[in-house]
């Protein structure tokens, strides 16, 4: 009996550490590589279920971002105007906590690393 009942809070709780997702919901500070360097921005996450929007804080302006979260993986992308087009940039990546990390397209021309820590409140 004892070990019966040690067995079911033993599930109970894997299926209460599986089933909580650390939310992403909130502001983030992040940059990406270029041959010129790292890029800095601020990304501000809205969640709601797996969707992602929010707004991405750049030094020439915000612009808004819209994604998804599915467990750890998380996809979200936005558009800025260089060199008067329109490039898309989408982000690929992983949560561990406080962090996230993973690549960014830059409108399927090149690919490079990007990293995201959760902002100090």
């Amino acid at each position: 009996m004892r070990k019966a009942l040690l067995s079911l809070v033993f599930v109970a709780l894997f299926v209460i550490a599986a089933s909580a997702q650390t939310s992403v919901a909130g502001d983030w500070d992040g940059s990406f590589n270029t041959p010129g360097g790292a890029r800095p921005f601020k990304l501000v996450f809205v969640v709601d279920g797996e969707k992602l929007t929010g707004t991405v804080k750049r030094a020439s302006g915000d612009v808004p971002l819209t994604g998804s979260i599915k467990g750890d993986v998380i996809n979200f992308n936005y558009t800025i105007s260089y060199g008067g087009n329109d490039l898309t940039l989408i982000y690929s990546g992983k949560v561990a906590g406080d962090s996230m990390s993973g690549t960014v397209s830059f409108g399927g021309n090149a690919e490079e690393t990007w990293n995201a820590k959760r902002a100090a409140k």
